[in-house]
């Protein structure tokens, strides 16, 4: 149930967004660049070998480790040169979206789950520089698998992300990673555990890596937990008002 104070801060949210604000057009530029980006550097790959279709796999976990770091040093951390982006989400994603009431109820609110263009376009710099380098000191192939990898694992992070606060999972409740990531992810807004736990917004290679997952299970046992929390560790804070509300038969 959501309390009466995350009801007026959706309320005061909602009423600073621009009239002419879209979601769905919000939405469509971001796969729009980021489709764009991976068609344009797929174009330039040819014939490759294995070892340059291996950067593909290699990105994937740079990518996650990277949404990880960001996610637990910078967006819930206070640091001097980025409190736009700790204030954006942990001061008013996490007062919009509650571990009680986690899901938006139209389009217009995609403007607090998604993340602007502008920071797709600067992870897409990030990642050129990164392929252009590794073009020069190996092939122009993996070069551009960098690229293709970023761009995919920043789209599937947005959609994941969308998956997460989406209130019918008839279907997402079956499909999985999607299923793990999204308890994963609904977790994360408690707020007894959100400033160190369930950092992994697409898959939680990085959490279990480095200890931050609220699961007491292996790797394969994190990636497809889906819905399951019988291995919830028991050594958490406990969670702020109540119990979590339940999600779906295991």
């Amino acid at each position: 149930m959501m309390s009466p104070r995350q009801a007026a801060f959706r309320a005061a949210y909602r009423a600073q967004i621009a009239p002419a604000y879209s979601g769905l057009i919000h939405v469509a530029l971001i796969y729009l660049i980021g489709g764009s980006a991976l068609w344009y550097a797929a174009r330039h790959i040819h014939g490759a070998s294995l070892a340059e279709v291996a950067v593909v796999p290699a990105v994937m976990i740079l990518a996650n480790t990277f949404e990880w770091f960001l996610h637990a040093k910078i967006m819930h951390r206070p640091v001097p040169g980025f409190m736009g982006i700790y204030n954006r989400h942990t001061l008013a994603h996490h007062q919009f979206f509650t571990e009680d009431a986690p899901y938006h109820d139209s389009t217009r609110d995609y403007r607090i789950v998604f993340f602007p263009p502008y920071a797709l376009i600067a992870f897409l710099v990030m990642a050129s520089a990164g392929g252009a380098v590794l073009g020069q000191i190996w092939s122009a192939n993996a070069g551009w698998f960098v690229v293709c990898a970023a761009a995919g694992m920043y789209m599937n992070y947005e959609f994941f992300h969308w998956c997460c606060h989406v209130r019918d999972d008839r279907i997402i409740r079956h499909v999985p990673f999607v299923n793990t990531i999204r308890r994963h992810h609904i977790a994360h807004h408690n707020t007894a555990i959100m400033m160190n736990k369930n950092m992994n917004l697409t898959y939680p290679f990085a959490d279990w890596l480095f200890g931050t997952s609220d699961l007491n299970r292996g790797l394969l046992g994190h990636l497809f937990n889906g819905y399951q929390t019988r291995f919830v560790r028991t050594d958490l804070s406990k969670p702020r008002g109540g119990p979590p509300p339940a999600m779906a038969a295991e």
